[in-house]
């Protein structure tokens, strides 16, 4: 038989054995090109300024995320390729016990590599032509482009990257099982399907201290992440010192928790009597023991897909939600008192060539004072923890409005008025940086005094309308309305011009006569419009939401298949044990039932344990992405749950069957 076709025949024998190997790669693949096609679509090139530099921002983060992502995966192909060579070592054995020389065995395993991966290569890249078109339509949405601009589009760039790497990753996988069949020898070919976990033995103190050091290390680490956070410093090696903690308390506590596990159930008589409990414990606290390594690494890339995945599903929510709060008008425009005077903003525009009256079906101009406070007399009494952004809050004048302005910029809303009675103050406050505080300052302030009148507290909680906008979103950290005589004796600070477009009006017009007027340094004049605003908001969305998407995919995606391999190689090297079992009388119910449970504990144990690690660093993180981005984020689990059940749970269920599918054609139910 020549070589071509015994590579062929193996390939076919062996489908079964390569399936989940295959379905593997092929959706690494397609995700592969398919993130990273993004930048050929042709209807981005049409978009405005902001959201095209968010566009190239996304597309240099996703090459740079390849790299990283295309090394996860090759570590992932190795792997799965040492469960098959495994799998395999029997047959290769007789190969080489009828005169078949190791250099022609390598080969023909690598011929079987070359094989499968060309195949997976080509259905990847054929998979991933069509979701790229349809990642194209949810990118178009996101940076809120019109979809009837969307065409069709293949990328030869990603295409080339995506063939090279995974070409580099399949010759080194074919050089590792060349190496690792060159190495072996015939006896351990011919008995690996009947060796044994090694379990030393050692004292049985030893386990216990090891699980319990494993378990000091993580709780340091999670203090150490509570107190400084999740950013690396230059100034202090907390952070260091937690991320080494916690990697050696995982790997320690998947090593001590199998003896720790067989000793402590063995102590329940009645349990390890009870069916096949005594070889159910001993097969799960073997399996623990032989694959601590694995499960240690699947913990740690699922605790990153959690904790990106529900990072950037509550990013996309809370900007989305204030995406519709923070622009409530088209534009408006502020000028400081104290540089421009205090003058008709409409009159200056005018004067420099923008006629906003010709562009607006309404327009008002209210204006903010400085009280005769600050906020940190506001505060007074309260223990203060303000992100970066608002330290010097604290020494800041609290913004006034009178009453009127402030129904002026409601009824530009279509809102109803605020009801304020005279000696009477109300309080608003969007700003989630300061709004506990000023709901506590409201509580310990029934009266206060501005301008020179004391003023009765009129309601026990705070308002959250938007005043104006600004281009950093809601950022009203507590405004005072107060009735219209009190600011007669206030410093005016801001005026400002609140614009509605008339529906004909080209926004795109108005804002290129308005960049020369922002740029004016000489002037205090800034504006804020809703659709710039918009393209920030919907172009961060994007940016997080792809970013997110992508690492949790892959990386859901590289766990979920280890697990399934290791598994289903277990499972068809331990048919002669459950063989065994039946022979010496268990139930088919009660085989099925081990089978399900090694693989369900299996699975869910790396689960558990990276859910316990996220629910600490999803927190912190959520911190750091409220400061950068200077808004309040809701952790929401959602999208979460849902990428899990779609993809590990579609894994597990998958392993399931094929476990059992392997034991019946084994024999072990179809012969009683």
């Amino acid at each position: 038989m020549t070589f071509c076709k015994l590579v062929i025949r193996n390939v076919g024998k062996h489908l079964r054995d390569y399936s989940i190997y295959f379905l593997t790669l092929m959706l690494s693949v397609s995700l592969f090109y398919a993130f990273n096609s993004i930048s050929g679509q042709p209807a981005f090139t049409g978009m405005s300024m902001t959201r095209a530099m968010l566009y190239d921002q996304l597309s240099t983060i996703l090459s740079a995320l390849s790299l990283l992502l295309a090394a996860v995966l090759a570590f992932l192909i190795i792997y799965a390729n040492q469960f098959l060579l495994k799998r395999r070592k029997k047959e290769l054995g007789i190969y080489m016990l009828l005169g078949m020389k190791k250099g022609r065995i390598s080969r023909i395993f690598a011929g079987e590599t070359f094989c499968v991966g060309l195949a997976a290569l080509a259905a990847g890249l054929g998979l991933g032509l069509v979701i790229s078109q349809g990642l194209s339509l949810v990118a178009m949405k996101l940076f809120a482009v019109e979809l009837n601009q969307f065409q069709p589009v293949f990328s030869p760039a990603a295409f080339r990257q995506t063939v090279l790497c995974f070409a580099l990753i399949f010759f080194i996988v074919m050089a590792c099982n060349v190496w690792s069949v060159s190495s072996v020898r015939l006896i351990d070919l011919l008995t690996a399907s009947r060796k044994n976990e090694n379990m030393k033995k050692t004292h049985p103190v030893f386990p216990l201290l090891f699980l319990l050091l494993s378990l000091a290390l993580i709780a340091a680490a999670a203090v150490l992440i509570r107190r400084n956070g999740i950013l690396p410093s230059r100034d202090s090696s907390f952070f260091q010192a937690a991320a080494l903690a916690l990697a050696a308390g995982t790997f320690l506590f998947f090593y001590a928790l199998s003896a720790v596990f067989i000793r402590t159930v063995r102590t329940d008589s009645a349990f390890c009597l009870k069916g096949l409990n005594t070889f159910l414990v001993r097969q799960i606290g073997s399996k623990i023991r032989t694959n601590y390594f694995i499960l240690a690494i699947v913990c740690g890339l699922l605790t990153v897909t959690i904790c990106t995945v529900s990072i950037g599903a509550s990013t996309v929510f809370a900007m989305n939600e204030l995406a519709q709060a923070a622009a409530p008008y088209d534009l408006n425009v502020l000028s400081d008192v104290e540089t421009d005077g205090d003058s008709s903003i409409a009159e200056y525009l005018s004067g420099q060539g923008v006629e906003i009256a010709d562009y607006a079906s309404r327009m008002e101009q209210i204006s903010l004072y400085d009280a005769d406070i600050t906020y940190g007399e506001l505060f007074e009494g309260q223990k203060l923890s303000l992100w970066p952004i608002d330290e010097p809050v604290p020494e800041t004048q609290v913004w006034v409005i009178s009453i009127t302005d402030f129904n002026r910029a409601l009824a530009m809303q279509g809102k109803e008025e605020v009801q304020l009675e005279e000696g009477q103050y109300l309080i608003n406050c969007n700003y989630k940086g300061t709004w506990d505080y000023i709901q506590a300052a409201l509580d310990s302030h029934p009266a206060l005094t501005v301008g020179g009148v004391t003023l009765e507290r009129a309601s026990d909680t705070p308002l959250r309308e938007t005043c104006f906008m600004t281009s950093v979103g809601n950022n009203d950290r507590g405004t005072l309305i107060v009735p219209d005589h009190v600011v007669s004796n206030l410093e005016k600070d801001l005026n400002i011009l609140l614009v509605q477009y008339r529906p004909e009006a080209n926004p795109d017009e108005i804002l290129a006569k308005m960049i020369p007027i922002g740029l004016d340094e000489a002037h205090g004049y800034r504006y804020a419009e809703k659709n710039m605003m918009y393209d920030a908001f919907y172009g961060s969305n994007a940016l997080v939401s792809f970013i997110c998407c992508y690492i949790g995919l892959v990386f859901l995606l590289i766990c979920a298949a280890l697990l399934a391999l290791k598994q289903l190689t277990e499972t068809a090297d331990n048919i002669y044990r459950y063989e065994l079992l039946r022979k010496l009388g268990a139930s088919k119910r009660q085989v099925s039932r081990a089978v399900f449970l090694q693989t369900a504990l299996f699975f869910a144990l790396p689960l558990a344990v990276a859910g316990l690690y996220s629910t600490v660093l999803v927190d912190e993180s959520m911190k750091v992405v409220e400061e950068f981005m200077n808004m309040h984020i809701s952790a929401n689990v959602t999208v979460t749950i849902l990428l899990f059940l779609a993809v590990y749970g579609s894994y597990f269920l998958a392993t399931w069957l094929a476990c059992k599918r392997i034991a019946e054609e084994q024999g072990v139910y179809g012969r009683y």
